[in-house]
């Protein structure tokens, strides 16, 4: 059966883990402490080297050229453990791809070291605080969930006290306008979302593993580029009940939406998705983005 790309990843970050705790390593030693020849060895160290040249986004690794030719592996620079520079999303993805692996019983002793190293580097305080009062019963879960890379099911009642079951893959805590939110992706919605903690009535640490690493756009950013005004007919309701900082009023049969926007297009991409129902969008930037959006769309299906 051919390698997976994820056993040989865990193979090459536990050679370096090896090397870095025990020194000069034979390749021979190496092959026989991970089951593979000593070719197979050989091309590792080899991807390791090629992949850390300069201008790589992977952290600098360097071995003495003159041990490699007598097959001996000495580490003469090692940031790729030392100092992680993974993304959160290389660095969830590598971690959740780690941890899926442990909780299927295939993750051997060299890859349990590399995910605890990744996780004690890539560890931050996470610290909450706002207006809203969250009891520990919600945010001690979500906290553990987020620091073990876990799934969450949480019992969630929207701005119509709708109350619905989701499990989310649990990103990180924020605070946006004093209020306290949940970064994840929700798998019943199959998108990111931002979760109102005070909405969450029941949080449940599950064992599987998060799947989907955090979002790249800047959609979740802290620092709003402007502030929104929509107009939607109560059937739309749902794609701007969670917008960040959101605040709705009801108007006959329709709801007015008012929230701050980071990445005008991605808002308009929530809002795309209820077009039929919006009434009007101000200010004209947002407009304007959710036009390009809509003509994009309509140029795709001619």
């Amino acid at each position: 059966m051919p390698e997976q790309a994820t056993d040989r990843l865990v193979r090459m970050l536990g050679i370096l883990t090896y090397v870095e705790r025990h020194g000069d390593t034979p390749f021979a030693e190496l092959a026989e402490h991970f089951g593979v020849s000593v070719a197979q060895v050989r091309g590792d160290i080899n991807a390791l080297w090629v992949a850390s040249e300069p201008g790589d986004s992977w952290a600098p690794i360097d071995f003495s050229p003159e041990l490699y030719d007598e097959d001996i592996a000495s580490l003469t620079l090692n940031d790729a453990l030392t100092q992680v520079r993974l993304s959160p999303r290389e660095a969830v993805a590598v971690v959740g791809a780690l941890s899926t692996m442990g909780a299927a019983g295939a993750l051997p002793e060299a890859g349990a070291q590399v995910l605890a190293k990744l996780r004690e580097a890539l560890e931050e305080p996470v610290t909450v605080v706002g207006e809203d009062h969250i009891g520990d019963e919600i945010r001690e879960p979500l906290l553990e969930a987020i620091r073990r890379y876990r799934r969450v099911e949480l019992e969630y009642v929207d701005a119509l006290d709708r109350r619905s079951t989701r499990v989310v893959d649990p990103h990180r805590l924020v605070v946006i306008d004093g209020h306290a939110y949940l970064e994840c992706f929700c798998r019943r919605a199959q998108d990111y979302r931002v979760l109102r903690l005070d909405r969450i009535a029941t949080a449940t640490v599950l064992e599987g593993a998060i799947e989907h690493p955090p979002t790249d756009t800047a959609g979740f950013s802290l620092t709003p580029a402007f502030r929104a005004t929509v107009v939607v007919g109560r059937a739309g309701r749902f794609a701007i009940e969670d917008m960040p900082g959101v605040a709705i009023e009801d108007a006959d049969d329709a709801v007015v939406a008012t929230f701050d926007v980071v990445d005008p297009a991605w808002a308009a991409g929530r809002l795309l998705s209820v077009a039929p129902h919006l009434r009007s969008v101000e200010p004209r930037r947002l407009a304007d983005a959710l036009r390009r959006q809509a003509t994009a769309v309509l140029d795709v299906q001619r």
